[in-house]
C-alpha cells in the first residue's frame, strides 16, 4: 500500500518504540514513552479492530499510520480513530494528508461512519490538513501550595471518615471489582464525543500491568466498605512527563472534596520522589475537575483538539 511517495507495511508490536520516537521528535515537550506505548498496544481488547502501519521513504522508516475502532455492536454510532505521524525532517502536508486519506479509506470500507483525529491546536500544518480534508473541530504549582492544600484535605477527610490510602495497602479481596464499578460509573460521566465502551474485567486488570503504574502510587478513597474515588499518576519508565493517568469519583461521593484530597496525595508523593512537574489532561467542558486543577496550580498549555469527519 502506498500513500503519496510513502510505502506502508503492517507494523508489529516491536514498532511501538519507533512510533514513540516519531511522536517525541514531533512534540519534544510531550515525549512518548516507548514501554508505555508498547504496553498499550499489547493490551488492546479482543473486540477492538486495529491496523498499524509503518511508512517508509526510499527504504527508510519515516512515519506511521494507525486506525482503530470498537466493535460495532458496542459502538453503534461507528466512530473510528485515526493517528498518523511523520518524523519532522520528512514531514510535509502532502505526505501527512496521504496517510490520513489511506486510513480514512480503510475505515470507510470497514463500516466507519465518522472518523476522528486529534491535533494540538498550535500544530498549524496538521490542523490545516485536517480542515482541508473536511474535518471540523468538535470541542474540546508550587510545593507550598500543594502542601497546604494536602493538609487541609487530610483534615477534611478525617472529619468525614474517609480513608485515603494507596491501592497496595488495601486488603479487601474485592477491591478491584469495586474499583471497576466506580471507575465505569465515573467514565460514563466524562464529557465525550465518541461514546465510552465498557470493558470487561480481564481487560480492566491489564491496565494495572502498565510499566508506568505502581500499586503504591495509586490512591483510592474508602468510605466505609465502598471505594468512592481513585487518582493516579503515570511515571514513564524511559522518558516523558509524569502525568495524571486517571482520576475518578463515585457519583454519591462528589462535592465532598475527595477528588481534591486524592490528587493532593498523588502530587505530594511525586514531590517526595523528586518529580519537578506533572501534567494532567481533561476535557475542556469538564468544569469541576478543571476548577480543581486551576486551584492546585496547573497552568493551561495548548489544547489538543478533536476533529471529526463523516465517511
Amino acid at each position: 500500500m502506498r500513500a503519496a511517495d510513502l510505502e506502508l507495511r503492517p507494523a508489529t508490536i516491536d514498532a511501538a518504540a519507533f512510533v514513540a520516537d516519531v511522536d517525541t521528535a514531533t512534540h519534544p515537550d510531550d515525549p512518548e514513552d516507548p514501554e508505555m506505548l508498547r504496553h498499550s498496544w499489547s493490551t488492546t481488547g479482543p473486540d477492538v479492530t486495529v491496523e498499524r502501519f509503518i511508512a517508509s521513504l526510499d527504504g527508510q522508516d519515516v512515519g506511521y499510520a494507525i486506525r482503530t475502532h470498537e466493535s460495532w455492536e458496542k459502538m453503534p454510532q461507528r466512530f473510528g480513530r485515526i493517528r498518523a505521524g511523520i518524523r519532522p525532517q520528512d514531514l510535509d502536508a502532502r505526505r501527512l494528508d496521504a496517510l490520513v486519506a489511506a486510513m480514512e479509506e480503510r475505515q470507510r470500507l470497514d463500516g466507519t461512519r465518522t472518523a476522528t483525529v486529534w491535533a494540538w491546536e498550535d500544530d498549524a500544518l496538521r490542523v490545516g490538513m485536517l480542515q482541508q480534508r473536511g474535518y471540523r473541530e468538535e470541542r474540546v504549582e508550587g510545593r507550598q501550595r500543594i502542601t497546604k492544600m494536602a493538609d487541609e484535605s487530610r483534615a477534611r477527610m478525617k472529619q468525614q471518615g474517609v480513608r485515603i490510602i494507596t491501592l497496595d495497602a488495601d486488603t479487601d479481596p474485592a477491591k478491584f471489582e469495586k474499583l471497576k464499578r466506580m471507575s465505569d460509573e465515573a467514565e460514563g460521566d466524562v464529557p465525550t464525543t465518541v461514546p465510552h465502551v465498557i470493558i470487561g474485567m480481564a481487560e480492566f486488570m491489564k491496565w494495572f500491568s502498565s510499566p508506568a503504574l505502581k500499586m503504591d502510587r495509586i490512591w483510592i478513597a474508602r468510605d466505609g466498605d465502598d471505594i468512592v474515588g481513585l487518582s493516579m499518576l503515570a511515571y514513564p519508565p524511559v522518558r516523558g512527563v509524569v502525568a495524571t493517568d486517571w482520576t475518578a469519583m463515585a457519583r454519591k461521593a462528589r462535592g465532598r472534596g475527595i477528588a481534591r484530597a486524592l490528587k493532593c496525595e498523588t502530587l505530594m508523593q511525586a514531590i517526595g520522589l523528586g518529580v519537578d512537574r506533572v501534567r494532567t489532561d481533561n476535557d475542556s467542558s469538564n468544569a469541576p475537575i478543571l476548577h480543581i486543577n486551576e486551584t492546585m496550580g496547573y497552568r493551561r498549555r495548548h489544547d489538543a483538539v478533536q476533529y471529526l469527519k463523516p465517511l
